[in-house]
């Protein structure tokens, strides 16, 4: 059997890191070295390989096709053997935490205080990702994410039902208030899901047609949707957990008549099982109980 030519592993390190960063210098800047350096691996891989990674301009390089599947592939790869190598330099104390950026921003990162409160010993470090980006194979000590109804979600505990809403700004409201009722086909809806996939759920459970909806601006994050919403732009399909700063503060209100839908749910799971992780998990757990 003929031997395979074998690739240097630290090249494809190079490789993920320069299209993570989507630059040679700052790829150089990460490992320690130059950009010229940086530059010549890359040249190796790609010659040894037969292929070509990236796209070089002034400055700048960006990822071809087969570059585009190559690091799909090894990032996640990478990026393991990157934070398990990573934690043996951790203390005992200190955990990674990764969630989707608008769970983070508005509900992990305002209530960790509360944690520290419990755990004062116990580091946090928040990693956030789109949703859209989320790592299949978890990196950090502890993953959390979100589950549409029905996708499968073996080897992740649950947390927390995602139950949605229409909510609006009383702006958008009174404008309609000489209206006996205000429907949400009658506003423009607000749209940050993956092929609108939340309000065909919606419409399903109240037996309407996505057609029926006037759909408005389309944002890539639930944060970056919500502040639309409360500088008036639509109706958003809110989920209740990241809303609770602006129903507290009146910025948004729930439109009457249309009861929560549950779209899916939010789950999580430990990659190490140290004390300061169960600790961290099991503030979580009661967290959202005290939300419900």
């Amino acid at each position: 059997m003929q031997d395979r030519h074998r690739i240097s592993l630290n090249a494809i390190r190079v490789f993920a890191i320069v299209a993570r960063t989507g630059s040679l210098a700052a790829a150089g800047n990460e490992l320690g070295v130059t950009s010229g350096a940086i530059s010549h691996q890359l040249k190796k891989l790609e010659d040894e390989l037969g292929v070509s990674f990236f796209r070089r301009g002034n400055n700048t390089v960006s990822l071809t096709e087969v570059g585009r599947r190559f690091y799909q592939e090894v990032g996640p790869a990478i990026g393991l053997i990157e934070h398990s190598a990573e934690a043996l330099y951790r203390d005992e104390n200190e955990i990674s935490v990764h969630a989707t950026t608008s769970l983070a921003l508005r509900w992990l990162i305002p209530s960790l205080d509360r944690f520290r409160a419990l755990c004062p010993q116990v580091r946090v470090r928040v990693e956030t990702s789109s949703a859209r980006s989320f790592s299949i194979v978890p990196h950090s000590d502890v993953s959390i994410r979100h589950f549409r109804i029905g996708e499968a979600a073996e080897g992740w505990e649950f947390l927390a039902r995602d139950l949605r809403r229409p909510v609006v700004s009383p702006g958008l409201q009174a404008k309609d208030a000489n209206r006996q009722e205000i429907a949400v086909p009658r506003l423009p809806a607000l749209q940050c899901c993956v092929g609108n996939w939340d309000w065909q759920l919606w419409c399903e459970a109240f037996h309407l047609s996505p057609a029926d909806l006037s759909f408005g601006h389309a944002f890539d994050t639930d944060d970056a949707a919500l502040h639309a919403c409360v500088a008036g732009l639509g109706v958003l399909l809110a989920p209740t957990i990241l809303t609770g700063r602006e129903m507290k503060s009146g910025a948004l209100v729930n439109l009457p008549g249309y009861e929560p839908v549950e779209t899916g749910t939010y789950r999580y799971q430990r990659r190490l099982e140290s004390r300061a992780v169960r600790q961290f998990c099991n503030w979580m757990d009661i967290e959202m109980q005290n939300l419900e």
